[in-house]
């Protein structure tokens, strides 16, 4: 096969990639878990999370101009921040955008437990608040540090950490009613339940059916898509793979308000979490298909709401 011109960038790219993923990975937990504050939404965290480490990548080149030493975790941080901020203004999200730049005595005011304000942190505060109490309060960044993060003053900062903690104490003494995060739906709709019969069967052409031409398959955090139906009976519903997984049992769950489908294995030490999954369905069809295998901070976010253990990542 002749390869084209994009190909062949691509294949070049490849060692630069794996030198790129070495830098940051030590990063990436922590990565993750400041995604998940900002939004507070584990499927909301996980795309942030993806796209952050995709605009690190494709920012690359301009690095080469700067003349200062860049920290990793300053980098990343900073690509996190400044595209959940951009989704944010999209949104007409008020950013509270005007500050007393003079810095504020913060001592006038009581400690908050954090992991109780971010509770309701999102929600409540304006963006850029957030953002500010999260990197200072829960990953202990010093003013100076997120000033250069968001390209403001640090007198700015403690000014805007100052509302921030403000905001949270007034919250602290209101009473918020949680929604159950695990929860198994009702199966109504055919499509999803025709999956579940499917797979639970070792149905792959069955499963193939159920996609459209034009699907696609990914491997969210591998970077790697499987697009048309015949790519994705090729591949991923290879029926040579029937007899690897009969002791994983296919579940439909709503998870943070989402419907997902969870993959439960069989073990003599009991059950646990395999794989998680999200579709989207058009006319009873697949267009697209999201395998969150190697998300593992999100995979383990959701064992925990099963109350599942976590299967171990399987080389494939």
């Amino acid at each position: 096969m002749i390869k084209t011109d994009l190909q062949l960038i691509g294949e070049d790219s490849k060692d630069i990639w794996a030198r790129f993923w070495e830098v940051i990975e030590p990063f990436r937990h922590q990565l993750w878990h400041y995604c998940l504050k900002l939004t507070g939404s584990p499927w909301d965290a996980e795309d942030l999370l993806q796209d952050t480490i995709l605009k690190s990548f494709a920012a690359l080149s301009a690095l080469s101009h700067r003349e200062q030493p860049l920290k990793t975790k300053s980098y990343i941080f900073r690509i996190a921040t400044n595209h959940w901020l951009d989704q944010c203004r999209r949104q007409k999200v008020l950013l509270d955008e005007t500050v007393d730049d003079k810095i504020i005595e913060t001592d006038a005011i009581d400690h908050l437990e954090i992991n109780e304000a971010l509770e309701s942190l999102i929600h409540h505060l304006p963006p850029k608040q957030a953002v500010v109490f999260i990197l200072m309060e829960s990953f202990c960044f010093t003013a100076k540090e997120v000033a250069e993060l968001i390209v403001t003053t640090e007198g700015a900062v403690h000014a805007i950490l100052y509302r921030a903690r403000k905001k949270l104490k007034e919250l602290t003494k209101k009473k918020h009613s949680q929604q159950d995060l695990k929860s198994p739906i009702h199966l109504n709709k055919l499509a999803i339940k025709e999956f579940i019969e499917r797979y639970n069967n070792q149905d792959f052409k069955g499963l193939a059916e159920l996609l459209i031409d034009e699907s696609t398959f990914s491997f969210v955090s591998m970077t790697s898509t499987e697009y048309g139906k015949e790519t994705i009976t090729k591949y991923s519903l290879n029926p040579n793979k029937a007899n690897s997984f009969t002791n994983i049992i296919a579940h439909c769950y709503s998870l943070w308000g989402l419907p997902a489908i969870v993959f439960i294995e069989k073990t003599e030490e009991g059950e646990r979490l395999y794989d998680l999954n999200t579709i989207e369905w058009e006319n009873g069809k697949i267009t697209r298909w999201k395998c969150y295998y190697f998300c593992r901070e999100l995979m383990a976010h959701a064992a925990k709401e099963l109350n599942l253990s976590l299967a171990p990542i399987e080389n494939f």
